[in-house]
């Protein structure tokens, strides 16, 4: 075995919520609002798409997701050699790692982000550096540039944020993108993209133009409910995804998930329901005076900041809501109205001065 991966432990799943009824005594109805997937569901079309195609699950699925790969590229206006795709970004990163990275390299990252790029460059026996968050939960840019050498390999930049929230403006990332060292690639992690609604978010596509090496990633687990399907996708230089490509399993993206994908990315104006709700329940979280303690929000979570993140997250569970909680804070996941409605009372009642 290798001798880094003692470093690291198994991902944890949340406990469920039998499991949570049994430890709390609780004999109430729970909603998991812990793993920020679309409480919604996918689109109706993506379900018929499902349904249409369940008989064909004998077969190995059509490598590299080819019908899915030219409907993103021409709505996208890029050639679709550009784009790959793997089961959830979690394989994208682990292809992107293990494709790139060699003992002696490095990655810079930020302290509080998506733990994968972390995870899977200790795997690949690299450096990991990591700069903290500014107090208002932005990544440093300045201290990731700073940090960029001859032996940086790859840099990520998850925007919108994962857990905080918040995000890197199209100004900021422009001057930062135009600072790096063109060889070296700036993963820039878009998973919560759909649910943006800042006018300064970066067009990363556009960005593309200047940098090539500015690689985009975006996933259907999130805005398009299909997390338990598994499937998410990079966009980057022809030359990159080659070689992704070489390490890329051959049937990584499965039958049912790709015609699923296929159905939900044709039906935007599902898509532009979602973005709606979503938008309207998470500005009610930002319109009461506790919205002090919560980082700027641009996804489809809140992170609230508190000392006491065992004490807020037992109290969100007493009123049937499964939330995340960190070490610093809970985070959770913008659901229906009537578990948002409850997790403000919460706050409302919350000592956050305790």
């Amino acid at each position: 075995m290798k001798e880094q991966i003692n470093q690291l432990s198994a991902y944890q799943p949340g406990l469920s919520p039998r499991a949570l009824k049994e430890e709390f005594g609780l004999d109430i109805e729970l909603h998991k609002l812990a793993s920020n997937e679309n409480l919604y569901g996918p689109s109706p079309k993506a379900k018929e798409a499902i349904r249409s195609h369940v008989d064909e699950v004998l077969y190995y699925p059509e490598t590299g997701a080819p019908t899915l790969r030219k409907d993103i590229a021409k709505a996208l206006g890029i050639n679709e050699n550009r784009i790959l795709f793997g089961a959830g970004l979690d394989e994208v990163i682990l292809m992107i790692s293990r494709a790139v990275l060699t003992p002696g390299d490095k990655i810079v990252t930020s302290q509080g982000t998506f733990g994968q790029y972390y995870h899977n460059a200790i795997v690949e026996a690299v450096e990991v550096v990591q700069v903290p968050l500014k107090d208002n939960g932005q990544f440093d840019l300045d201290g990731i540039l700073a940090e960029v050498d001859e032996d940086t390999a790859l840099v990520w930049i998850c925007n919108p944020n994962n857990p905080t929230g918040n995000y890197v403006t199209h100004a900021e990332l422009e001057a930062f993108l135009e600072q790096v060292p063109s060889n070296v690639p700036v993963l820039v992690d878009e998973a919560y993209f759909e649910f943006v609604t800042a006018k300064d978010f970066p067009d990363t596509l556009k960005l593309q133009e200047r940098f090539p090496n500015a690689f985009l990633m975006r996933t259907f687990s999130k805005a398009y409910g299909l997390a338990g399907l598994r499937i998410g996708y990079i966009i980057a230089t022809e030359e990159a995804i080659k070689t992704y490509n070489i390490i890329r399993p051959p049937f990584n993206v499965g039958r049912l998930s790709e015609y699923a994908a296929v159905a939900a990315f044709e039906d935007q104006a599902y898509l532009k329901e979602i973005q709606q709700k979503n938008a309207a329940e998470r500005k009610k979280f930002y319109e009461i005076p506790e919205s002090k303690y919560f980082f700027e929000s641009q996804t489809n979570f809140v992170f609230i900041n508190t000392n006491r993140p065992k004490d807020l997250y037992e109290a969100f569970l007493s009123v049937g809501c499964i939330t995340r909680p960190f070490p610093n804070g809970v985070r959770v996941t913008i659901g229906f109205p009537e578990q948002n409605d409850a997790m403000i009372e919460v706050l409302k009642n919350f000592d956050f001065e305790k």
